[in-house]
């Protein structure tokens, strides 16, 4: 039994896929005064969770939209390492934290073990 999403047209999965990369990149490319403060376990904070959700999400959608999952998860972990290289010199409020290129690397794996059996590796 195939799920429902499997059966959209590609062209629909890729462009949900560009769409949420695009809301990854802005998110990252937002100063640090936009996001609400929480002082709450810093390292493994609510903050992690949600890097670790966008790229599970961009994991998925990336498998979805016919890519191979080595490639997607290839693709949104080296993503992940460049947006924290692009918070540090490109951006005057954030930095580059291993902790985020971690929860980004989690969520992708995350993705793959969800998806293993549901969606063929061919892409």
């Amino acid at each position: 039994m195939k799920l429902w999403w499997v059966n959209l047209p590609k062209k629909y999965r890729t462009a949900a896929h560009i769409l949420w990369a695009v809301v990854v990149f802005g998110l990252h490319a937002m100063p640090s005064k936009s996001f609400p403060k929480i002082s709450f376990w810093e390292n493994l904070g609510p903050d992690k969770f949600v890097h670790a959700f966008m790229f599970f999400v961009a994991t998925a959608l990336a498998v979805f939209s016919g890519w191979g999952k080595l490639r997607s998860a290839t693709v949104w972990i080296c993503a992940g390492v460049l947006l924290e290289y692009y918070q540090f010199y490109f951006t005057t409020d954030r930095s580059f934290d291993w902790f985020d290129v971690l929860a980004d690397a989690t969520g992708v794996f995350i993705a793959l073990v969800i998806l293993n059996g549901t969606v063929s590796n061919r892409g």
